[in-house]
């Protein structure tokens, strides 16, 4: 039988160190920044990494080079200890190869991660865009504005209590979701280096007006984990994420800017940047 338990800085070594998987849930940041909001727990045996979420009863992916076997080895620990055999959360490709297997899979299309090409965020090209670089141009013109690197934990506080507060009070309530999200940031700016984050700020008149915190995985994938700003600004998002991008960005091929979550605002807004991928994630069962 598996044996899981809470994940740890020290368990970083665990985790793929390149984009074996272009989804979000399968890097270390994920797995110790929202271990406390849906009860992460991994354990890793000589076949695979396996990881379980308290939230919704269910299993990733296992992070393995023998996929069969893996679940193989996670079907004998649930009809041994009685869990749920179910998984969230499985790209497209991992689905379509259990579905031969005999598995059943359904796509879930509020959590595939949308990708786009770095290049394409940073310039802007072509008449689908030309709003992103208006709203920009609109921003240029209203506004002086600055942009600091994240490199101290002074200016990280500053960005946490902005959170906490502007972009809080732009929330209709106050839920258990923002909570989670709030404490994760928390993690990301108390464990900075050793998750390798990177990070920039915009202040207009110095007025801390926006930030972006992100994760370069290699030259081919980077993370933005959290994104927000102050839309009393009119334009400030599309500024942020083109500056972070092009100044932080530049040299990596896509960037997963994660999940919709089903939300109809946050699905137009991330659908209006075109994106080039999408990973689709599906749910995994066997009847």
């Amino acid at each position: 039988m598996l044996h899981f338990y809470t994940p740890s800085f020290a368990d970083k070594a665990l985790f793929p160190s390149y984009s074996k998987y272009f989804a979000y849930e399968y890097f270390f940041s994920y797995s110790v920044l929202w271990k406390e909001a849906i009860g992460l727990t991994i354990c890793k045996t000589d076949t695979a990494l396996y990881m379980h979420l308290d939230v919704d009863d269910c299993f990733l992916l296992p992070i393995t080079d023998d996929l069969p076997k893996a679940m193989a080895e996670l079907e004998a620990h649930c009809n041994e200890s009685g869990q749920r055999f179910h998984l969230e959360c499985v790209p497209s490709e991992q689905a379509f190869e259990l579905q031969k297997l005999g598995y059943t899979i359904e796509h879930v299309r509020a959590l595939d991660d949308y990708i786009y090409e770095s290049q394409k965020l940073i310039h802007l090209s072509g008449r689908k865009l030309q709003a992103k670089r208006n709203h920009i141009s609109q921003f240029e013109r209203n506004y002086t504005y600055s942009v600091r690197s994240l490199s101290t934990k002074e200016m990280r506080d500053e960005c946490y209590k902005m959170a906490s507060t502007t972009w809080l009070e732009t929330k209709d309530c106050d839920t258990k979701e923002i909570q989670d999200e709030l404490r994760a940031l928390r993690l990301a700016f108390d464990n900075w280096d050793t998750l390798g984050l990177v990070g920039m700020l915009v202040c207009v008149d110095h007025h801390l007006t926006a930030f972006t915190v992100g994760e370069i995985i290699d030259d081919q994938l980077a993370i933005v984990h959290f994104e927000k700003g102050d839309t009393s600004y009119i334009g400030i998002y599309s500024v942020i994420n083109q500056l972070f991008c092009s100044q932080y960005l530049s040299d990596v091929k896509y960037v997963n800017r994660q999940e919709d979550a089903g939300v109809e605002g946050l699905r137009k807004a991330k659908l209006s940047y075109k994106p080039d991928l999408m990973v689709e994630k599906y749910r995994v069962t066997k009847q």
